[in-house]
């Protein structure tokens, strides 16, 4: 009997179908709402000379990472730029329907997934962390005495019997 290949699941963790033909677009889209509601994205069909050089007009694409409306910075280049990438038009928007190239788009925006979950994992690890320190933790209530006395019950209903 010969074993299924079980596909390698993404590095981020995601719940994508792995056999899903998402095109780039969908799947990218689908993979920030599973990491965080406020993340979002922004395609523009232009890119700045200085930065894109190799940018085609017509052929290319430039994506862009939003946090509540706000561009994501990537922070491991030395100058703050926005979190974005270049791909053509085609790899964005056709669906993958073959294998090989349904591995080939979702390693390429794993890569990409990955980098903005390990960056929300560590923006609510600090959270966390300022939260618990600001949180005064007050010392636990000593219990009230009071005073027990055994049968003083039944005593109680013996004298309202009486009367």
């Amino acid at each position: 009997m010969k074993k299924k290949q079980v596909e390698k699941e993404s590095a981020w963790g995601g719940g994508i179908n792995p056999k899903s033909s998402m095109s780039y677009e969908k799947y990218l889209k689908s993979g920030l709402e599973i990491i965080h509601k406020n993340l979002s994205i922004r395609v523009y069909k232009l890119a700045p000379k200085d930065i894109y050089p190799a940018f085609d007009r017509g052929r290319d694409l430039r994506v862009g990472f939003f946090w509540k409306g706000k561009p994501v910075v990537d922070s491991t280049t030395k100058e703050s730029r926005n979190y974005e990438f270049v791909l053509e038009q085609s790899f964005w928007y056709q669906s993958s329907k073959s294998k090989e190239d349904r591995q080939y788009m979702r390693d390429h925006a794993d890569s990409h997934l990955t980098a903005i979950n390990n960056a929300v994992q560590a923006g609510r690890d600090k959270y966390i962390a300022e939260t618990a320190k600001k949180t005064k933790v007050s010392k636990p209530r000593k219990p009230r005495k009071t005073k027990v006395s055994v049968g003083n019950t039944q005593d109680l209903l013996e004298n309202f019997k009486k009367k």
